[in-house]
């Protein structure tokens, strides 16, 4: 009689993996050196790597980086391997350093480090005076300290030059995105509007964190600016419909577009400089001050 070898179920596959680490060497002796092969498991933290990373030193990083809607650094990360942040695909690929975000998968993270690997998480960052810090502690991770405090620096530089450039009243702008869905108070996207000289209508009306503000309220309170996303997806719903509704036309004075680029504002990221850059120029062009009306 032949006997059929049962298959190996998800959770017998995790006790195969835990009991092969304890042959499996300790990744904690290394922490000193340069990691070699570094596997990002977060979209943000995959922002942070692919910009400071030296050539061949990722292994891999999260499937979400190849989106260009969410990721800036789309272009690098095509290039690269991708994971979907399982232990069972790090323990395969045996890194030397895996850098993931503290809202990642708990169960994963804390398999990974009691399996010996080397794990560094990064928090949940909603403040553009945080990203700097974000930068270097990626650099010293990577052991490119020098790389780190260039980004860093220009980033900081490029930050007070948008805040002192701000003047006069400020123009009212809200981020409209699928389902009428708008960031308020406590956001990335909060602190680049106010970064860049304009006040955030959903924070105004009350809203904190990401929800939803209803299409006769925008009506109502009639913004300035109202943002948009230029992107619709791989499958369209109804919901993107919302931030293109008619009714929106009847607001004459206010300016309609996808003024941000794409996934900036997805993570607190070197990248996020690039939104506070374009609301700085849109700023200038609809609500220049006095001294740069005087230049032109």
């Amino acid at each position: 009689m032949v006997r059929r070898r049962k298959p190996i179920s998800f959770f017998s596959g995790l006790a195969i993996i835990a009991g092969a680490a304890l042959a499996a060497p300790v990744f904690s002796d290394l922490a000193e050196a340069q990691p070699q092969r570094v596997m990002s498991l977060n979209l943000c933290t995959d922002q942070l790597a692919l910009a400071l990373a030296a050539p061949s030193q990722l292994a891999s990083v999260s499937f979400l980086a190849r989106e260009p809607v969410m990721s800036p650094e789309h272009e690098k990360a095509k290039a690269l391997p991708v994971n979907h942040g399982r232990a069972e695909e790090v323990f395969l690929a045996s890194p030397d350093l895996v850098v993931t975000g503290t809202f990642s998968l708990h169960n994963t993270t804390q398999l990974l480090k009691k399996l010996g690997f080397r794990v560094e998480e990064f928090g949940f960052n909603q403040q553009l005076e945080a990203i700097p810090a974000d930068i270097r502690r990626m650099g010293e991770l990577l052991e490119r300290q020098e790389e780190a405090e260039r980004l860093a620096a220009a980033f900081e530089d490029e930050l007070s030059s948008a805040r002192q450039r701000v003047c006069g009243p400020a123009p009212t702008m809200l981020i409209y995105d699928q389902n009428g869905v708008s960031p308020g108070a406590g956001t990335l996207a909060h602190s680049v509007m106010e970064a860049a000289g304009f006040r955030n209508l959903a924070a105004e009306q009350g809203l904190n964190g990401v929800g939803p503000f209803p299409l006769e309220a925008v009506i109502e309170a009639r913004p300035d600016v109202i943002v948009t996303s230029s992107a619709t997806g791989n499958a369209p719903t109804l919901g993107e419909m919302v931030p293109r509704h008619p009714a929106l036309k009847t607001l004459p004075d206010t300016l309609i577009g996808d003024f941000i680029p794409d996934g900036t504002l997805s993570c607190a990221s070197p990248a996020t400089i690039l939104a506070v850059r374009a609301l700085v120029e849109l700023r200038r062009r609809i609500a220049p001050c006095r001294r740069e009306r005087e230049a032109q």
